[in-house]
């Protein structure tokens, strides 16, 4: 199975904003990006936790790992590999700092924050170590090489992979539902109007967008084995997701 991106937020806990030196306009930056031993939200019947101890060996490989708004890589305003940022395990979780770049978006952001505009912060990460207790998904082992913490203006912690999301479905004992056309038509129309899509809109455009990749490696199977998509079903759902190729 490929490596799946996951993304998780947390409340920003820890932060200080200060001036990087006397001599230049740069901000330095320190919060809480990852928080262990702390059960999500009710992620669809299931809920997660984040074992403490999980990100010690990839943070002993010195992770290439941006910091960013948004998990925008237009607004990178540090990065370990550059030494302009660093991440620093503790018993709680995972803290950030960041010498800010001296840029207008990194200044804007510390206000935001000192405002209390701003109040989480996300990670993407890939699992490498899991298992199930009940219906908490544990991360016994996590990577963050390639991947970014963020500030974030709308949180996504259910921000799932389909393989999760199908491997929690399957030990639950839940269904997966298709993502209804109509309502990515919707949620699509609403993006090229330039409006923020929600929580449960961006979660449901990812949905659909699995789904095409589904569909698309299910249809380039061949011959008459229990696996094979029927060709025609792939066509006619390819049309259903046709306006995903905008995105």
């Amino acid at each position: 199975m490929p490596r799946t991106r996951e993304v998780r937020a947390f409340p920003l806990t820890d932060l200080q904003i200060r001036a990087a030196d006397d001599q230049s306009g740069a901000l330095r930056f320190r919060g809480r990006a990852i928080v262990y031993d702390s059960l999500s939200e009710d992620m669809g019947g299931w809920r997660e936790r984040i074992v403490p101890g999980a990100a010690t060996r990839t943070l002993a490989q010195n992770p290439d790992v941006r910091f960013l708004i948004n998990h925008d890589p237009n607004l990178l305003l540090a990065r370990t590999a550059a030494g302009t940022a660093s991440l620093v395990e503790d018993d709680a979780g995972v803290m950030v700092e960041a010498d800010m770049a001296d840029v207008s978006y990194a200044r804007d952001l510390a206000v935001s924050l000192e405002r209390g505009d701003i109040t989480q912060m996300s990670f993407g990460f890939w699992v490498t170590a899991d298992g199930w207790q009940g219906n908490t998904h544990e991360v016994f082992g996590i990577d963050l090489d390639g991947g970014d913490v963020s500030v974030v203006t709308y949180p996504a912690f259910a921000a799932t992979s389909a393989e999760l999301r199908s491997a929690a479905a399957r030990h639950t004992g839940q269904t997966l539902r298709e993502p209804d056309p109509e309502q990515v038509t919707r949620a699509l129309a609403e993006m090229r109007a330039g409006k923020v899509l929600s929580a449960s809109n961006r979660q449901l455009v990812q949905d659909a967008r699995d789904a095409l990749d589904a569909l698309l490696e299910a249809a380039d199977r061949s011959g008459p084995t229990p696996e094979a998509y029927p060709l025609e079903r792939a066509k006619h759902r390819l049309r259903e997701y046709e306006l995903l190729a905008q995105l």
